[in-house]
């Protein structure tokens, strides 16, 4: 995989090592002075480590670092001698890069662009603050709106639509999957205080405030779905828009030509749009999951609080915890316990027996035969109901002998003939046409079919279709 071309062999090795925590402490010193420095130097790290983690350091044992490195023992015992110690460790596995300063042997630090990346996802992790929602729906309206102002921002509109549209999905399936995970730790709490915590302090914060409520007012899909699938089908029936995005993204060496810039700017609009038109089912099912958390909350609030208070309700409560040490020597120590029996008139019965349960056998696979006879006589009705000589004969009557004609002059009396102006219009794109179609702007009503305004130009030499 080029993951680990990248990457060194030992780049993980400090996150498993005894000295974990040490190191993890000294990444974020060394990601607080990537944010404030624009060249680190080795020696101001080396006070900021000291600064930061003098207390860990000198408790640190860097003795098998220091064999490794040949490092005297009066090195190895000194804050500073250690702080260097860490820093060559952090090179060696290759989460920074050493290099001399010019005309000077003092020594300043680079961070590659791999290390900074996962340092980063271990401060974010290591952090618990609210993670902020940004408005997905909203930036990918602004974005495609937006870019009928300047005609020249075409493909970053479209390009931005697009990720945005593409890190909607993810946040959503990550609410789902969250939701899913606080659902699944209700049974697990059993007091009253810590299921209340839970739900107000951090369901209600970081799922209700932090995504779901702004998923359903500010940047709710139905107030801008209409109008981002409305501006994308125009832009899909405007060919010079098309061309613009595709221009625009060659010049850019986004594309590597024309062909290729048309494949993935169609898959972009495509992809939006589908995403647009779907996305509502996968709402509904958040809105399922987080009921269902919130009426499976409230009631294991209402259980613990009827929980039984008796005698009776505190042995259950003691004797659901006999599986932990200190209470099963507690109970050993003040409670004796004798097993006794009795007999009535309802211990007097016959075992039933037991049978053995033997394997059946298991039914046949029937494997269904495809009449390739049916399936080729179908294709081929098919071809013969619209075959190119039978679209041609349509758009030739179209035609009427003259070298062009509009949408206005279309012959459309029946469903058959809007069929085969649809199929003219798709088959004026292949080069053994006579013909060419161009898209201008606008509908038409015709006949009680709306139809593209369309201008159908015979081409050079050919005196029919």
């Amino acid at each position: 995989m080029e993951l680990f071309k990248r990457i060194p062999d030992k780049f993980f090795n400090i996150l498993t090592s005894r000295k974990k925590e040490l190191y993890v402490e000294a990444l974020f010193v060394l990601r607080q002075a990537f944010k404030t420095e624009l060249v680190i130097k080795r020696e101001d790290l080396i006070s900021m480590l000291v600064n930061s983690l003098e207390n860990n350091i000198i408790q640190a044992d860097f003795s098998e670092e220091a064999q490794e490195m040949g490092v005297g023992k009066e090195e190895q015992n000194e804050i500073s001698g250690k702080a260097h110690l860490l820093i060559r460790k952090l090179r060696d596995t290759g989460w920074i890069e050493l290099e001399y300063e010019r005309n000077s042997f003092d020594e300043n630090i680079t961070i590659p662009d791999y290390a900074i990346d996962v340092i980063n996802l271990l401060y974010d992790l290591s952090v618990n603050r609210v993670k902020e929602y940004n408005s997905y729906v909203y930036a990918t309206y602004a974005a495609i709106k937006n870019s009928g102002e300047n005609s020249d921002y075409l493909y970053q509109a479209l390009q931005a639509a697009y990720q945005n549209t593409v890190k909607l999905v993810d946040e959503l399936k990550l609410l789902f999957n969250n939701i899913k995970r606080y659902y699944q730790k209700i049974h697990d709490v059993t007091s009253i205080n810590a299921l209340l915590e839970e739900h107000f302090d951090q369901y209600k914060e970081q799922i209700i405030d932090t995504f779901y409520y702004p998923l359903k007012t500010i940047d709710s899909v139905p107030r801008f779905k209409y109008s981002i699938l409305s501006n994308l089908n125009e832009w899909i029936m405007d060919e010079r828009i098309i061309s613009n995005i595709v221009t625009q993204g060659v010049n850019r060496h986004v594309f590597s030509d024309e062909i290729a810039g048309r494949d993935e700017t169609l898959h972009m609009i495509n992809s939006i749009a589908d995403t647009y038109e779907s996305i509502e089912g996968m709402i509904t099912e958040i809105d399922k999951k987080h009921i269902e958390y919130i009426n499976a909350s409230i009631d294991r609030i209402r259980y613990q609080m009827n929980a039984d208070r008796s005698i009776k309700g505190k042995l259950i409560t003691v004797l659901k915890h006999i599986d932990e040490e200190k209470v099963f020597v507690k109970m050993n120590d003040h409670i004796e316990a004798y097993q006794h029996g009795f007999m009535d008139m309802q211990s007097l019965y016959n075992r039933v027996k037991r049978t053995v349960k033997t394997e059946g056998k298991p039914l046949p696979i029937l494997e269904t035969k495809e009449n390739l006879n049916i399936i080729e006589g179908f294709l081929s009705d098919v071809k013969k109901q619209y075959s190119n000589k039978k679209i041609d004969k349509y758009i030739n009557e179209c035609f009427n002998g003259k070298q062009e004609f509009f949408t206005e002059d279309a012959i459309i009396k029946t469903s058959e003939d809007f069929i085969l102006f649809l199929l003219g219009t798709l088959r004026g794109r292949e080069k053994s046409a006579r013909y060419q179609v161009e898209f201008t702007k606008g509908n038409i009503n015709l006949n009680g079919y709306s139809l593209p305004r369309l201008h159908f130009i015979m081409k050079n030499g050919a005196k029919d279709v």
